[in-house]
C-alpha cells in the first residue's frame, strides 16, 4: 500500500468523502494502486487520515459506484480490474477479465500519481479558467485582448543599439554577479524619473524585477502567510488574484465606481475583518480606467494607517496616460512608508521585455531582495543595461509621446464604434490611461453566446467575469486598442456588433449618450 499523503482542503466546497475519493481515483487510474490491492480498512485509514471514518467509508462507496473498487463482505475493499489495452473498444466491463494480457518482456511503466502530491494552495490554482475567460491563445483577426502593444511603433533601431551599446561598455561587469537589487545605473534612472510621477525616492529605495507580475508574486510571498486577507478592487486586475492566490490567501473585493476604490465600503470591511494588504491601481482603475479621487485617496491612506494594512500601488499604465496629464501617484502622499509602489517598463515598450521594480519601504526591500534571489538570483542584467541606455538618451520619453498620440486616435477609433455597433444600453466610460476600454453589455445580452460566436468569427477579447473573484460580469468586456489600427478596429467592431445583437433579447431603446456613456 503506497504512503497516502491526503490532506482535506476546507477551503474546497466539496465535501471530505468527495476529496478522498478523487484522490484516490487519481492513484489507481495511474496504476498507483494495482487491481486487487486491497485497500486499509475504514477505521485504520480514518485514523491515519484524521478524518471521520463515514468520509472513509463514503469514499469507498463513490469509488464502488465509478466502478473502480470492489467491496467483498468480511474481507475489505479491494481495487477492481481495470481495462487493459488490448481490450476492444466498447467491450462491455464483464469481459475485463476474460481478455488475458499479451505476454511482455518488459512491463509498462505506471504513471506517476501527481495528482495527489500537490500543495494545497495548488489544487484549485485558477490559471486555466482564467485564460480561457481571457480567449488565451490562438490568432484571431480581430485581436482585442490586453496586454498587447502596437509592434510597429518598437523603437527597433534604437533598442538594437542600446544593447550593443550596453554589450560594449559594460561587457566585463554585465558578465559578472550582479547585486540582486537591479543594475545600479538603471535604478538611478528610475529614482530620477519618478519625479514625474511626484515620488521622491533614492536607488537605494528601488528593486528592479521581472515585470509587474513578479513585483506581486514576491510582495505577498514576503507579506502573506495561507490564509491571510487581500482586499482587490472589484471588478480588478486577475493578475493579482492569481498572484496572492498563489500565496493561499483569502481574497476580498471592494467595489469601484467612477471615482475609483469605494473606501467606504473598504472601512465597514476593515471594522469586521483583519486585512494584511490591499491592492489598487489608482492612477488607471484595471480594468475600468477610473481614476481614484483625491477625496478618496487621503481616506484610503487613512485607513491603511489606521488598521496597519500595507498599500500595494500598481502604477501600471501611468505614463500611457491620454488626454490630461496623470494624477500623482498615490504614494506622493506616503508619509509613514505603508505604500508599496510598482512600475514597469513592459506596458510602455512591449510586454515581452519583463523588466519592473519596486519602491518601497529598506525593511520591506530586504526581504523582497532576497526572495527575488531565492527565485531567478536576478532580471536580467543586459535588459536592464539597455533600458538604462534608453532613458539616459531620451529614446524612452520619445517613444511614449509618440504611442500616447497613436492610442488616443485608436481609443476614439474605438469609442466611436462601441457607440455605433454595440447594442441599446451597452454601457461604457472613455478610460484615464492605458490601453484598454470596459464596456458593459444590457441585461439582455447573452454573454457566453456572444463570447462564443465571436471567437467562432475571429474576434478575441477578454470577458469581464475573469476581472470578478466571484465569476459574475461575463456581461462585461475589455477591449485592447493598442495593437489594432483604426480601420480594423471599426471593421472588428461591425462584427461584434451584428453578434451582440444577434445574441440580444429585444428591449427598450434608450437614448443618446448620457445612457450609453457611463
Amino acid at each position: 500500500m503506497l504512503e497516502l499523503a491526503f490532506r482535506p482542503d476546507p477551503k474546497l466546497r466539496e465535501p471530505v468523502y468527495r476529496q478522498l475519493a478523487s484522490y484516490l481515483r487519481g492513484f489507481i487510474e495511474a496504476g498507483r494502486l494495482p487491481c486487487g490491492e486491497k485497500l486499509p480498512a475504514t477505521r485504520e485509514l480514518a485514523v491515519a487520515l484524521g478524518i471521520s471514518r463515514n468520509s472513509v467509508i463514503q469514499a469507498y462507496l463513490a469509488l464502488g459506484e465509478l466502478g473502480l473498487t470492489r467491496g467483498h463482505v468480511g474481507q475489505g475493499t479491494f481495487v477492481a480490474a481495470r481495462p487493459l489495452p488490448e481490450a476492444r473498444p466498447g467491450a462491455p466491463r464483464g469481459e475485463w477479465e476474460r481478455i488475458p494480457p499479451t505476454p511482455r518482456l518488459v512491463p509498462l511503466p505506471r504513471e506517476f500519481a501527481w495528482g495527489g502530491l500537490f500543495a494545497l494552495r495548488a489544487r484549485d490554482f485558477p490559471l486555466q479558467g482564467t485564460l480561457r475567460r481571457v480567449a488565451s491563445g490562438g490568432a484571431f483577426r480581430f485581436d482585442f485582448r490586453g496586454g498587447q502593444v502596437e509592434g510597429a511603433a518598437l523603437p527597433r533601431r534604437p533598442l538594437s543599439r542600446a544593447l550593443a551599446g550596453a554589450l560594449s561598455r559594460h561587457g566585463a561587469a554585465l558578465a559578472a554577479h550582479q547585486d540582486p537589487r537591479g543594475w545600479p545605473p538603471l535604478r538611478e534612472q528610475i529614482a530620477q524619473r519618478l519625479v514625474a510621477r511626484g515620488i521622491v525616492c533614492e536607488a537605494a529605495d528601488v528593486v528592479v524585477v521581472g515585470g509587474a507580475q513578479q513585483a506581486l508574486d514576491l510582495v505577498g510571498r514576503v507579506l502573506l502567510d495561507p490564509g491571510d486577507t487581500v482586499v482587490l478592487e472589484q471588478p480588478g486586475y486577475f493578475g493579482a488574484a492569481l498572484a496572492f492566490r498563489a500565496c493561499g490567501a483569502n481574497l476580498v473585493g471592494v467595489a469601484v465606481d467612477a471615482a475609483g476604490l469605494r473606501t467606504e465600503e473598504l472601512a465597514r470591511l476593515l471594522r469586521a475583518r483583519r486585512v494584511k494588504l490591499l491592492y489598487t491601481t489608482p492612477a488607471v482603475q484595471s480594468p475600468t480606467g477610473a481614476v481614484l479621487d483625491e477625496a478618496r485617496r487621503h481616506a484610503l491612506l487613512a485607513l491603511a494607517d489606521q488598521h496597519q494594512v500595507p498599500i500595494l500601488e500598481d502604477d501600471y499604465d501611468s505614463e500611457l496616460r491620454l488626454g490630461s496629464r496623470a494624477t500623482p501617484a498615490l504614494k506622493t502622499l506616503d508619509r509613514a512608508g505603508q505604500v508599496v509602489y510598482v512600475g514597469t517598463f513592459s506596458k510602455a515598450l512591449f510586454p515581452g521585455l519583463r523588466v519592473g521594480y519596486l519602491v518601497a519601504a529598506r525593511a520591506l526591500l530586504d526581504r523582497v531582495s532576497a526572495a527575488h534571489f531565492a527565485a531567478n538570483f536576478q532580471t536580467s542584467p543586459l535588459l536592464q543595461a539597455a533600458l538604462a541606455e534608453l532613458i539616459h538618451g531620451g529614446t524612452l520619453e520619445r517613444h511614449l509621446r509618440r504611442v500616447r498620440r497613436l492610442y488616443a486616435e485608436r481609443l476614439a477609433a474605438l469609442l466611436e464604434a462601441v457607440e455605433r455597433e454595440l447594442p441599446e444600453g451597452t454601457r461604457f466610460a472613455p478610460p484615464a490611461g492605458g490601453t484598454s476600454l470596459w464596456v458593459e453589455l444590457p441585461p439582455r445580452a447573452d454573454a457566453d453566446a456572444i463570447f462564443s460566436a465571436a471567437l467562432e468569427a475571429g474576434v478575441a477579447y477578454a470577458r469581464g467575469d475573469a476581472f470578478r473573484l466571484d465569476g459574475t460580469g461575463s456581461s462585461a468586456l475589455s477591449l485592447s486598442f493598442a495593437n489594432l489600427p483604426a480601420g480594423r478596429i471599426t471593421e472588428g467592431l461591425a462584427l461584434l456588433g451584428r453578434i451582440a445583437r444577434a445574441h440580444s433579447a429585444r428591449g427598450g431603446r434608450t437614448s443618446g449618450l448620457e445612457s450609453r456613456r457611463a
